[in-house]
């Protein structure tokens, strides 16, 4: 099989695998729908030192018995997967040859408390944690060997793009919504209209919301527009904070979600709400910057402020559900697909961030 391997300084490579086979309790999935996630550009991006320490890690879990490494040294990358059962293990009993599946992409112990509720990502147990594209094979291949319960029903109303973007960018946004409560009732700001602040316009939109949408390339708001939001702001040309205050008449949002992974960001989505509103932090990627959070805020104002990793995989039926009753598709989300070989081109073209998801499609 053909599987897209990350080498930083903005290089992959696309290389020959031997088909892997699944264990006793494990399915092989053949891949119709693979997107690629912002998380994959730190890979994509990572200076030679970077990358150094990223395949140390992923050589260390391999050789704790833990992980899989393929036959070029590092992991192939991607970890929103989508497509059909090949193949089922000998003890596989509730996945069947045939089934269309979405892929939850990070496994845990599977016996702590976290990952009874659901929360495989917080798994207490030590060395435990996998994750496709991170220490073992990920979906940018033809192929994906996962867990039998790591395989989650698609439904014949969504597509196979659908399943992928449920991976994580849909599901993750679908996460932090429900964890704010949002509804019709709510005035939202959205920082940051890369993929997953893309799926939650299209899921707030659903849930009767009116949307603010902030950004700083004027390509993603434009996607963004499409989507359904009501005001939208260019951060590089006025004050997010400011603009918002002027819509909403000086009262503030009763809901604001940081996307971008940038303290600045999360900083104006503070100071966006009114008087006991609630915040969302998402994004992820800044981590060396250490900027003043205004703490005094949280009392003062009774704001309510929580996080989002990536969603919980208890939430993908509800987020399914959710989708099937109100029409909604991903599909629009997708602005370009590339058969795999042209790899180089679909992270090319992703990294220019003026995109909304690109995907793989077989």
């Amino acid at each position: 099989m053909r599987g897209v391997v990350l080498l930083g300084n903005r290089r992959l490579a696309v290389r020959v695998f031997p088909d892997p086979e699944p264990g006793d309790n494990d399915v092989l999935v053949r891949m119709k729908a693979s997107t690629i996630c912002g998380s994959d550009l730190h890979r994509y991006r990572a200076s030679e030192e970077a990358y150094r320490v990223l395949y140390e890690e992923a050589r260390c879990y391999v050789e704790s018995g833990s992980g899989e490494q393929n036959s070029a040294g590092v992991v192939i990358a991607g970890h929103e997967p989508s497509g059909m059962v090949e193949r089922v293990g000998r003890c596989v009993r509730n996945v069947r040859e045939g089934d269309r599946v979405s892929v939850f992409h990070i496994f845990g112990c599977g016996y702590c408390e976290m990952c009874r509720k659901g929360y495989p990502m917080y798994c207490r147990t030590p060395g435990a944690i996998r994750a496709l594209g991170g220490n073992v094979n990920g979906a940018m291949a033809d192929f994906l060997v996962v867990p039998w319960w790591a395989c989650l029903a698609l439904p014949e109303e969504l597509s196979f793009i659908d399943g992928a973007v449920l991976g994580c960018a849909g599901l993750t946004a679908y996460q932090i919504l429900t964890k704010l409560e949002v509804s019709a009732r709510d005035t939202i700001a959205i920082y940051g209209l890369g993929p997953v602040g893309e799926c939650a316009v299209l899921l707030a939109k659903a849930l009767g919301s009116k949307i603010i949408g902030i950004d700083l390339i004027d390509e993603r708001i434009k996607i963004a527009e499409k989507l359904g939001l009501d005001e939208s702001i260019n951060a590089s040309l006025e004050d997010p904070v400011k603009r918002i205050m002027e819509i909403t008449h000086g009262d503030g949002v009763d809901v604001s979600i940081d996307f971008t992974g940038n303290p600045n960001a999360s900083i104006n989505a503070i100071r966006s709400v009114k008087p006991l509103g609630k915040v969302g932090i998402v994004g992820a990627g800044f981590k060396s910057w250490k900027p003043s959070i205004p703490t005094g805020i949280f009392p003062s104002n009774g704001i309510w402020i929580t996080g989002a990793r990536v969603s919980n995989i208890n939430l993908y039926f509800d987020c399914v559900n959710f989708m099937i009753k109100h029409n909604l598709t991903f599909e629009n989300i997708v602005t370009h697909r590339f058969p795999l070989e042209k790899a180089e081109e679909a992270f090319r073209i992703f990294d220019t961030q003026k995109t909304g998801k690109v995907g793989f499609i077989w």
